[in-house]
């Protein structure tokens, strides 16, 4: 599934990269000669990439690549491509190939239809049955385990974000001509509304450009729970109290490297348990994934369980990404969940984690907008990129993503009083 070459040449990505072609050469000698390189393993990569990739950003550290290198989950691939300005690392990108198929991975809501309606019956036939048709190998330049900007980056003293972008897209089409299987798509992954330019570029080169859930968002101007609490209006604060006073007979415990090397098969069947019931559900964990961020993060790495009588019911956890607390991946017992809410009691514990920590942000991801939303989360648009590499993909085009992006209906909370909730929004539109 990924490039057959291993790591392929660097003179032979210079000679077909289009973005350096000889007749610019020979018109301008002082024009610096742009190229890339693609690597099959981060360690190949090596000391160019620590070069190139930012050090504020934990997902793009070897650490990090490393560890989920050696965690794959179950049918993917990954890939690294390390872009130069002459011979000076200018830029990183992170490849991933998945097989999606949709029947498995896309869960579809049934809606309900009268009887003698024959034509929305057929009209939700044809999308079943178009939906189930859609599978093939996907190319994704991005995280598929991350929400957020982790996917690329380039130094911007060094080269435009419309020059970055186009660059890129070179390099991917590049790197899917020689796929081996052969990729349906291409899929840029988790661009912010900001980067007008690399958002020009992408569409000017045949992407399609769509959103799905936004990526949900809390500043952090608190230096205490307690003064995160007091800025809530008295529904919320109430809310959280009562929240706190349902999960009090619960024990919560951080573990240490040798307790969760004994907890994780509990760990990931709870994972699991919240995974699968997802609407969306591309990919699952490899089974020591939490147990090689815990070796290669140590510190910014937090992994908290939720014990009822003893028993594991619940576990969440967490990174430290420069000023950022990320959310990562949590499991439950559903049950635990109805009767503690528990899910509702980690994003608060998140938020408690965040403030002690001194993080300017905590970001949450995905999914579950309006519980999040309602701890003081503000959605943030996140656009996607497809080009699809097939004839019949092309033509099918808006229909497929129509269909296949996850549309949830949500009422957006406003938990603030309105002074705080102002600063809140305005320390978010500062970090962006």
């Amino acid at each position: 599934m990924c490039v057959p070459m291993g790591v392929l040449p660097l003179r032979m990505l210079i000679d077909r990269c289009p973005f350096t072609p000889s007749a610019v050469r020979h018109r301008c000698s002082v024009v610096a000669k742009r190229r890339f390189a693609f690597f099959s393993n981060i360690e190949a990569a090596a000391a160019d990439w620590d070069l190139a990739a930012p050090a504020e950003d934990v997902f793009l550290s070897r650490c990090y690549l490393r560890a989920l290198q050696d965690c794959l989950p179950s049918g993917m691939r990954m890939g690294y491509l390390v872009f130069y300005e002459d011979d000076e690392p200018i830029g990183v990108a992170l490849l991933q190939w998945v097989y999606f198929d949709a029947r498995r991975q896309v869960r579809q809501a049934s809606s309900s239809v009268e009887r003698g309606d024959w034509l929305k019956r057929s009209l939700q036939l044809s999308k079943r049955l178009l939906i189930n048709s859609i599978k093939g190998h996907l190319l994704v330049c991005g995280n598929l385990l991350l929400t957020g900007e982790h996917g690329f980056y380039f130094d911007k003293s060094k080269i435009t974000e419309p020059q970055s972008a186009h660059l890129l897209c070179q390099a991917l089409k590049e790197v899917a001509r020689q796929s081996s299987p052969a990729v349906s798509g291409v899929l840029v992954k988790d661009v912010a509304p900001m980067h007008a330019g690399k958002r020009q570029v992408f569409r000017r080169e045949r992407y399609w450009e769509f959103c799905i859930q936004p990526n949900m968002v809390l500043p952090l101007p608190y230096r205490t729970l307690e003064e995160y609490l007091d800025a809530m209006t008295t529904k919320y604060r109430t809310r959280a109290k009562r929240a706190f006073k349902k999960a009090a007979t619960l024990e919560r415990r951080r573990l240490a490297l040798h307790e969760l090397r004994q907890q994780w098969p509990e760990l990931h069947r709870l994972y699991l348990s919240v995974a699968r019931r997802s609407d969306f559900h591309l990919i699952s964990l490899h089974e020591e994934y939490l147990l090689a961020l815990q070796r290669a993060l140590s510190g910014r790495f937090h992994l908290m369980c939720w014990y009822r009588q003893g028993q594991l019911v619940g576990f969440h956890t967490a990174i430290e990404n420069g000023s950022d607390l990320e959310a990562h991946f949590l499991g439950y017992e559903e049950s635990a969940n109805a009767e503690h809410q528990l899910y509702l009691n980690m994003l608060y514990e998140l938020v408690r984690l965040g403030i002690e920590r001194n993080c300017q942000r905590v970001v949450f991801g995905r999914t579950a907008l309006e519980i999040k939303s309602s701890v003081g989360a503000v959605p943030h648009t996140l656009y996607n990129y497809l080009q699809p590499q097939t004839g019949a993909l092309r033509r099918l085009g808006g229909i497929l993503l129509h269909y296949l992006v996850p549309q949830e209906r949500w009422v957006e909370r406003h938990p603030f009083k309105k002074a705080a909730e102002t600063k809140a929004k305005a320390l978010l539109l500062y970090k962006e």
